[in-house]
C-alpha cells in the first residue's frame, strides 16, 4: 500500500467518522429537543383543559353533584379530546370512571375504569397533579377538579401519545441528508486526493530525480525545490552531501592521477634502465678493447654492433607499449572488415595450428585496424603460451548478435588462478618470466579505444577465454 493512498484513505476515514459523529449528535439533539417539546406541549394542553373545566364549573355556581358529572362534562370532554387530539377521561372522587372521550373504535379504548388507590391518593391528597407511567409508550396524567371551596369535586385523566419523529420522518430526514454528506464526502474526496498529491508528488519527483542523478565526477546535478517544508530540508541535506561527494570524488581522482604517474615514471625508469645496462657495459668492453688493441676488435665491435640494434628494438618497443596506453588512438579510426583482420591473424600462427570460425558475411567495425590486428596477434600469442612445455590448442570465433561482433579466443593452457585473474588487465603484472606486463593492458586499451569492452573467464588446468565485444557498424546504412 502506497504513502499516497494511506494518507488519502486515513484522510477520508477521519472525515466519515466526523460525519458519522455529527449525523449521532444530530440524531440525540432532535431526540432531547423532541422530549423537551413533548414535556411542555403536554403542560399547555393540561393548562388549557383544566382553565376549560374550571370555567364550566364557575358558570354552574361552583358546584355539581357526583350523579350530574357525566351529563354536564361528556359534551365538553369530547370536544375537548377532539381539539387537542388526545383522549380525555373523568373520574369522580372516589376514582370510578365517569365518562371518557375514547370510544369503541378508539386506539385507547382501554381506559381504565378505576384508578389506582395509590394514584388515587397522591392526586387528592398530595401536589394535585400525578404522571402515570404508560407501558404504551405515552405518557398519563391525573389532576384533581376542585369546586370554590377547595373540595376535589372529580379527577381529570389525560393519555397523551409524544409527537415522537417516527420512522418515515427519519427517512425523509436522512434522504434530505444524504445529498448533501454524499457532497461533503466527495469534496473531501477530490480535496484529500489533491492533497496526497502534494505531499507525495514531491517525493516521487525527488526519488525520480535522486535515482537518474548519476553519482559522478562532474555529472551529478543538485535537485530544487521552491518550498521550505520538510522536503526542502531533505533536498538540502541530499545538496549538501552530493557536495560533499563531488568534493572527495575530486580529491580521490587527483590522488589516483598523482599515483599513476608516480607508478607509470617508476615504470619507465624501470624499463628503459633494462637496455641501458648492457650497452653501457659493452661500451665500456668495447673501449677497453680498442685501447688495448685486442685481435678480435672487429669481431666484439660486429657482437656489440647487434646487441645495440637489439636493445634499440626493446627500446622501440616500450616506447610504443606506452604510448597506447597513454593515447586514445583514434587519429585512423575507419570501417573495417573483422572476417579479414582474423584470417590475417591467424595467418601469421599458421604453423601454430590455431583454429579459426567465422561468419559467412563479412562483419563491420569501426577501428583502428593496425592498433586492432596488434591487440588480438596479442590474445592469440598469450593463449599459444598458456601451456608451457607442450602443445596448446587454440580456437578464434567470430559471432553476431544485436548489433554487436563478438570475438571469442579460448586455449587449453593451464588457466589462471582467481587472485591473479583480477590483476592481469593491470601494467606491469605478467603471468610470464619474460615481456614488460604491458600486453592485457594495452588490448584492453585499444579495444576500449573502438568502444567495445574485453572479458576474460578462467579455469585452473582447463584453459583461459578472452571475449572481445564491438559495436557492429550498420552497413545498410552507408
Amino acid at each position: 500500500m502506497g504513502l499516497r493512498f494511506r494518507i488519502f484513505l486515513g484522510m477520508m476515514a477521519v472525515v466519515l467518522c466526523a460525519l458519522m459523529a455529527t449525523g449521532y449528535v444530530a440524531y440525540r439533539y432532535g431526540v432531547d429537543a423532541e422530549a423537551t417539546y413533548n414535556a411542555q406541549r403536554l403542560l399547555r394542553k393540561e393548562a388549557a383543559l383544566q382553565r376549560s373545566l374550571s370555567y364550566m364549573l364557575e358558570r354552574m355556581g361552583g358546584t355539581v353533584g357526583q350523579d350530574s358529572l357525566a351529563v354536564v362534562f361528556t359534551d365538553r370532554i369530547c370536544e375537548l379530546a377532539d381539539v387537542h387530539s388526545l383522549t380525555f377521561s373523568l373520574y369522580d372522587n372516589q376514582g370510578r370512571l365517569v365518562t371518557t372521550s375514547a370510544g369503541p373504535g378508539s386506539p385507547d379504548s382501554t381506559v381504565a375504569l378505576s384508578l389506582n388507590q395509590g394514584v388515587l391518593a397522591s392526586a387528592t391528597q398530595g401536589e394535585g397533579r400525578t404522571e402515570i407511567p404508560n407501558v404504551r409508550g405515552g405518557t398519563e396524567v391525573v389532576w384533581p377538579l376542585r369546586t370554590g371551596s377547595g373540595e376535589v369535586l372529580a379527577l381529570g385523566h389525560v393519555h397523551y401519545d409524544p409527537r415522537l419523529a417516527e420512522e418515515a420522518d427519519w427517512k425523509a430526514f436522512l434522504l434530505r441528508l444524504a445529498p448533501v454528506y454524499a457532497l461533503l464526502f466527495l469534496l473531501v474526496g477530490l480535496l484529500g486526493f489533491s492533497l496526497s498529491n502534494s505531499i507525495v508528488g514531491p517525493l516521487r519527483r525527488l526519488s525520480s530525480d535522486m535515482q537518474s542523478n548519476p553519482l559522478q565526477r562532474g555529472q551529478s546535478k543538485t535537485l530544487t525545490y521552491r518550498w521550505r517544508d520538510e522536503i526542502g530540508s531533505l533536498v538540502t541535506s541530499y545538496n549538501d552531501l552530493l557536495a560533499q561527494l563531488e568534493e572527495s570524488m575530486n580529491v580521490r581522482a587527483s590522488l589516483e592521477r598523482e599515483g599513476a604517474w608516480r607508478e607509470m615514471a617508476q615504470q619507465v625508469a624501470h624499463e628503459i634502465k633494462n637496455p641501458l645496462t648492457p650497452l653501457k657495459l659493452g661500451a665500456q668492453h668495447l673501449d677497453r678493447a680498442w685501447r688495448d688493441g685486442a685481435p678480435d676488435f672487429e669481431a666484439r665491435l660486429q657482437r656489440y654492433t647487434q646487441t645495440t640494434t637489439q636493445q634499440i628494438d626493446a627500446l622501440s618497443d616500450i616506447a610504443e607499449g606506452f604510448a597506447m596506453l597513454a593515447t586514445d588512438g583514434k587519429s585512423e579510426m575507419s570501417r573495417m572488415g573483422l572476417n579479414r583482420l582474423l584470417q590475417d591473424v591467424v595467418y601469421l600462427h599458421e604453423s601454430s595450428g590455431v583454429e579459426l570460425e567465422l561468419p559467412a558475411e563479412e562483419v563491420v567495425v569501426f577501428a583502428d585496424r593496425t592498433r586492432l590486428m596488434r591487440a588480438f596477434n596479442n590474445l592469440v600469442q598469450n593463449a599459444l603460451e598458456s601451456g608451457p612445455g607442450r602443445d596448446v590448442e587454440v580456437k578464434v570465433r567470430l559471432t553476431c548478435e544485436k548489433g554487436q561482433a563478438t570475438i571469442e579466443v579460448r586455449d587449453n593452457g593451464d588457466g589462471i588462478a582467481e587472485a591473479r585473474l583480477e590483476r592481469i588487465f593491470e601494467p606491469k603484472f605478467t603471468t610470464k618470466t619474460h615481456g614488460l606486463g604491458l600486453g592485457l593492458a594495452m588490448v584492453r586499451a585499444i579495444v576500449k579505444s573502438s568502444g567495445g569492452r574485453l572479458d576474460v573467464s578462467s579455469e585452473l588446468g582447463k584453459g583461459t577465454a578472452f571475449v572481445v565485444v564491438l559495436p557492429q557498424v550498420d552497413q545498410t546504412k552507408g
